[in-house]
């Protein structure tokens, strides 16, 4: 028995011929209502996800709809049947392939620092002495000491607050403490009497004056020819700058250090003179080790 089908059927239009019903698929008439001859396709009615409720398919036409969280991209691909989910960033920890980072920072003898969220921020903080420069280019951080020690008198551990650093810088066999009356004469009240006192120079010591006291009377030490001495010689001031050799020479402060060469002559005479006033003029007699 010959089917009369509709001439011109739209999608999904159905016709029903006795007990059996046809659906127009866009191409040909296919069988619905004989469920016997009707093939079935092997769908998943139900979707699960760990830790999630279940997606259950409420009709045989239901759709599953996929939605883009933070940080997530969706990309369709309807020739392809395909679905590509991208990261879009690191933000809230999604997306960083580098997710090796320490949570916790421990300093000896301190709390540990624990970050509070994966967005938390490590801050360092410069403390006394401490210069903390960064560098983004480079991803690094200096650490720099911002200043040392100039004076005793700044250390909280020691008593020594009359002594600085000129002071200790060279050990020597004596130290000489200049003053001065006027501008006529230089005087060492520590070790000699009188005005422009003569001086005894072991050879192969060193022998320090300490000229904080003659302020305004440069001081030099000068050879037997009379000519300023250019080697040997350390100037250290109060702040711990040093000076040497010829510019050691000429000083009104600070301490003075001269290194007498073992090679200098028993018995010459070398002088301390103020290059400001002829007057202030003393003599040194230079005595070798192996002859006193």
């Amino acid at each position: 028995m010959a089917i009369n089908f509709p001439n011109t059927p739209t999608l999904d239009d159905t016709f029903t011929e006795g007990n059996t019903t046809w659906q127009w698929d866009g191409t040909a008439w296919s069988i619905v209502g004989n469920t016997s001859a009707v093939s079935i396709p092997n769908n998943f009615g139900t979707i699960s996800v760990a830790g999630q409720d279940d997606i259950v398919a409420d009709t045989n036409s239901d759709t599953l709809t996929f939605v883009a969280g933070s940080n997530v991209t969706l990309v369709t691909n309807p020739a392809g049947d395909a679905i590509t989910i991208n990261s879009t960033g690191s933000g809230g920890g999604g997306g960083d392939t580098n997710q090796n980072a320490f949570s916790v920072v421990s300093v000896l003898g301190q709390n540990n620092v624990e970050a509070d969220s994966v967005t938390d921020t490590l801050s360092l903080v410069a403390g006394t002495g401490i210069i903390l420069t960064t560098n983004q280019a480079s991803d690094s951080v200096t650490i720099t000491a911002s200043a040392g020690v100039t004076s005793f008198g700044t250390l909280t551990d020691i008593q020594a607050a009359s002594i600085d650093v000129h002071d200790v810088y060279e050990h020597a066999i004596a130290t000489l403490r200049m003053g001065n009356i006027g501008t006529s004469a230089y005087t060492i009240n520590s070790h000699y009497s009188g005005n422009n006192p003569t001086i005894t120079v072991l050879t192969g010591t060193t022998i320090a004056f300490d000229l904080d006291d003659i302020g305004g009377h440069p001081f030099e030490l000068q050879d037997n020819t009379l000519t300023g001495l250019t080697s040997n010689l350390a100037h250290v001031a109060a702040d711990g700058t040093v000076s040497l050799d010829s510019n050691a020479q000429g000083k009104s402060s600070g301490m003075l250090y001269w290194r007498v060469a073992d090679s200098i002559t028993n018995n010459t005479t070398y002088v301390y003179q103020c290059t400001s006033h002829a007057a202030m003029f003393g003599t040194m007699k230079i005595k070798n080790m192996d002859n006193i």
